[in-house]
């Protein structure tokens, strides 16, 4: 049974809206996303010192540990946000393993552990039980503020250019 996560949908979810749109402004939309993916994949690079798998394995197992507090994309209600920190969820972060990882992302099982092996002597992430991991600190303190605050400006440009597409029809440069 496939396991695996996708971020994006199926073609089949795809309302016909979309691909007449999509049709119609094929290139241009094609050309602001190949933009941002390629810049987002040079920083990912550039930022794992050319370790894209363990990239994805740190991604997934944060995104893991953080399952209990997610409800449909948005942080839980109930959570005071402005107080946000690794350690102050600590009692509500779900560890897993490699097995966990390497089901959700298809890499198999024993890079997964070789990675997590790398993740260990960065201090990215610790041990807590015989067999679940958590992310430490160190992830929020080197992501957080730097990495994902450019990842989101580049999103919130690709947006902007997108809705100008989508909105007025008009050509981006």
């Amino acid at each position: 049974m496939d396991t695996q996560t996708h971020l994006l949908p199926s073609l089949e979810d795809i309302p016909p809206s979309s691909f007449k749109f999509y049709t119609e402004h094929k290139h241009q939309i094609s050309l602001l996303i190949n933009d941002f993916v390629l810049r987002y994949l040079n920083s990912l690079y550039a930022e794992f010192k050319g370790d894209l798998i363990l990239a994805i394995i740190l991604g997934e197992l944060a995104h893991q540990n953080i399952s209990r507090i997610m409800r449909k994309g948005q942080i839980h209600p109930a959570l005071d946000t402005s107080q946000l920190t690794i350690e102050s969820l600590r009692g509500v972060l779900v560890p897993c393993n490699p097995f966990s990882i390497s089901e959700a992302t298809g890499i198999p099982r024993e890079t997964v552990r070789r990675k997590f092996a790398d993740l260990l002597k960065h201090g990215w992430i610790e041990r807590v039980s015989p067999r679940g991991y958590l992310i430490t600190p160190l992830v929020g303190e080197r992501f957080m503020f730097g990495f994902n605050i450019q990842l989101f400006e580049g999103v919130r440009l690709l947006c902007e250019q997108l809705q100008k597409i989508v909105l007025d029809g008009e050509s981006v440069p």
